[in-house]
């Protein structure tokens, strides 16, 4: 699959999520680093405190959503993201199929109005609308976005979203 970018602008909304260490900092940094990959001042979501979802032994993560526009590539995006977990200290993100703790976790949410299914790449996320922790923060910057695939908004899929997990506004102590 040969996947060109618009030049001028791409639109990509990305999630990241932290549980290890000052999980805020390790938030902010990462957008610092999105930012390399940006032809205009990313938009953060609010921060909001979640429990782990598909392990429930892990640690509270943080996580937020950003807003780049770019000219890269989705599979340029991933492999950006990916050298940014990997310089900030991420291991594996599961081992043996169980969710892993992680300093930084960078999911490629949407690109565009663009479906891909590659077998590196899926996009939209595959569990966007299962997600409440993603759910919610997406809706800070963009309640009515539809996806490809959906002619529902990213807030009435917040408000079918099944997940039960604890995911509320994080207030810095």
């Amino acid at each position: 699959m040969v996947m060109r970018s618009d030049k001028r602008r791409n639109s990509v909304y990305l999630s990241l999520g932290s549980n290890i260490g000052d999980r805020l900092s390790h938030l902010k940094e990462a957008g610092e680093q999105l930012q390399y990959l940006a032809k205009e001042p990313i938009e953060f979501s609010k921060i909001y405190e979640s429990q782990p979802w598909g392990n429930d032994l892990l640690s509270p993560f943080l996580n937020c959503v950003v807003h780049v526009n770019t000219s890269l590539t989705p599979t340029l995006i991933l492999k950006k993201v990916q050298e940014i977990e990997i310089g900030m200290g991420r291991l594996e993100k599961s081992n043996g199929g169980e969710y892993q703790n992680r300093v930084i976790d960078i999911d490629i949410l949407t690109y565009n109005s663009v479906t891909i299914d590659s077998l590196c790449l899926i996009i939209p996320h595959p569990l966007l609308t299962k997600r409440r922790f993603v759910l919610l923060p997406f809706v800070d910057l963009a309640r009515d976005y539809c996806l490809p695939y959906s002619l529902k908004s990213i807030e009435s899929h917040l408000l079918q979203c099944e997940d039960e997990l604890e995911c509320a506004l994080f207030e810095k102590k």
